[in-house]
């Protein structure tokens, strides 16, 4: 394939998702404001918040691009559960919740040092992993959709995988925030 054909196949593909990913980062930000009142009493929350996006989007980009690598080499078959595809699963998974984790003790820490009035690191821990943890989930099953789905319809995965998990991932993960703020603090721990 020429040069200028793949640059023009690229920008075709990829130009609807960015373009319509872009509207959709808003629905991100309506969720992000609808939980201002939690945000303002817990103000730590704002620590925590970009690294969980930049985790999601971290482990849910390098899994979708193993996957389409896997799918690319035939190590991977679209539809089938193979090794392969078990053992990228299980490693978002571990890394979700590993990383999790260890936001929860930075984010502690990063509170206790700037003296901004924070949950405990148990509230920040069980937010930070059911955030975490559950949005990984989806995200996974997500990627595995978007990269069958693209192959079999004979689109790049590479360039349709990368911009859904990164804008769905935001996505989730404000939702998954929001849904574990309100019900940690919902416990009263």
């Amino acid at each position: 394939m020429p040069v200028t054909r793949s640059v023009w196949r690229i920008v075709e593909e990829t130009t609807p998702l960015v373009v319509g990913f872009a509207v959709l980062e808003l629905i991100a930000g309506g969720i992000l404001g609808a939980m201002i009142i939690d945000i303002e009493l817990l103000p730590g929350l704002f620590i925590l918040i970009p690294a969980l996006l930049d985790m999601r989007g971290s482990i849910g980009s390098s899994l979708g691009a193993r996957m389409n690598s896997g799918l690319h080499l035939g190590y991977i078959k679209p539809g089938k559960v193979t090794k392969a595809l078990r053992a990228n699963i299980y490693s978002a998974l571990i890394l979700s919740f590993i990383l999790s984790v260890i936001l929860s003790v930075f984010a502690t820490f990063a509170c206790s040092l700037s003296g901004v009035m924070c949950v405990t690191f148990i509230e920040f821990f069980l937010i930070s992993v059911i955030a975490g943890v559950s949005s990984g989930i989806v995200l996974i099953f997500l990627a595995i959709f978007i990269s069958n789905f693209s192959y079999k319809k004979g689109l790049d995965p590479d360039d349709v995988t990368s911009p859904t998990i990164g804008t769905t991932g935001d996505i989730v993960t404000v939702i998954c925030l929001f849904l574990a703020v309100k019900l940690v603090l919902g416990l009263g721990i």
